[in-house]
């Protein structure tokens, strides 16, 4: 769909979290971070000037302002007046006590529907390489920010107790400040569900330039942090980002990191008997 087109336009019954989901992979990357940071933080929105979310976003005012325009509000106090409505919306983000049953199979459908969409996404092949690298590595940095460093953090001790040496780092400047130390024979990997984080970028440019083999799990599979990765595993489809800090995303980064677990069982085993 064009996001230019007057059909494209938000109605007044159209949930804005929807729309920028449905839109995500279509935007620049300018305001595919602006729309990444309203998914995540919608209630911080709410209370945030342009300047503010522009700097939160990593983009400018006018970008916030073109976003605005392009899923058909006038301005930033219409978009935010019409936020507050959605997020304030009976049954947006509660449960009723109406209707706990409908809840539920709505969760169980969603976190099924992630891992099937992870299980589509899968690439044997891809998982094989990576597992290669893993078991012929001498060092594994792993790198993610908010959700995506939980994410990094399980992998991190899923390689621990098979004997490899990995470490998962939260903080950014860590992160970059050891990067410079990896050389060949070390593995970097970043974790972005968007793609687009600046920081977990600029791990794998780091660590690419040193030498290392770089590897980006993400959902999007056309991404700045795609790009700068030597091997790309891509977990779930864009819609399966952390509104309101659900952790059903997790679902389809368990996954990821429990094929690549089972690749790399087979790598080493091939590794031993060599």
């Amino acid at each position: 769909m064009n996001i230019n087109s007057p059909a494209a336009s938000v109605t007044r019954h159209e949930s804005i979290l929807v729309r920028l989901q449905e839109d995500f992979d279509l935007l620049p990357n300018a305001l595919a971070r602006i729309a990444k940071y309203i998914l995540e933080n919608p209630e911080k929105v709410l209370h945030q000037s342009v300047a503010e979310l522009g700097e939160f976003a990593g983009s400018g005012e006018a970008s916030i302002l073109r976003l605005c325009r392009q899923i058909g509000f006038s301005g930033f106090r219409d978009f935010k007046l019409a936020l507050a409505a959605e997020i304030g919306r009976p049954g947006l983000h509660s449960v009723g006590p109406e209707q706990p049953d409908q809840v539920l199979q709505a969760l169980h459908d969603s976190m099924v529907q992630n891992l099937a969409i992870a299980h589509t996404n899968a690439e044997p092949e891809t998982l094989a390489k990576v597992a290669v690298a893993l078991a012929a590595s001498r060092r594994i940095d792993l790198y993610g920010a908010g959700m995506s460093g939980v994410t990094a953090e399980l992998l991190a001790y899923r390689l621990l107790r098979v004997g490899l040496t990995a470490v998962a780092f939260r903080s950014s400047n860590m992160a970059h400040e050891v990067a410079n130390g990896l050389g060949p024979g070390c593995v970097a990997i970043g974790f972005s569900i968007s793609g687009l984080s600046a920081d977990t970028v600029q791990f794998l440019k780091t660590a690419r330039s040193a030498g290392a083999i770089t590897v980006a799990v993400t959902n999007r599979s056309r991404s700045p942090l795609s790009e700068t990765a030597d091997l790309n595993l891509q977990a779930s489809s864009l819609h399966d980002l952390p509104i309101g800090a659900m952790l059903t995303p997790l679902v389809g980064k368990i996954f990821v990191i429990e094929s690549l677990m089972l690749a790399l069982g087979k790598a080493m085993e091939q590794a031993a008997e060599k």
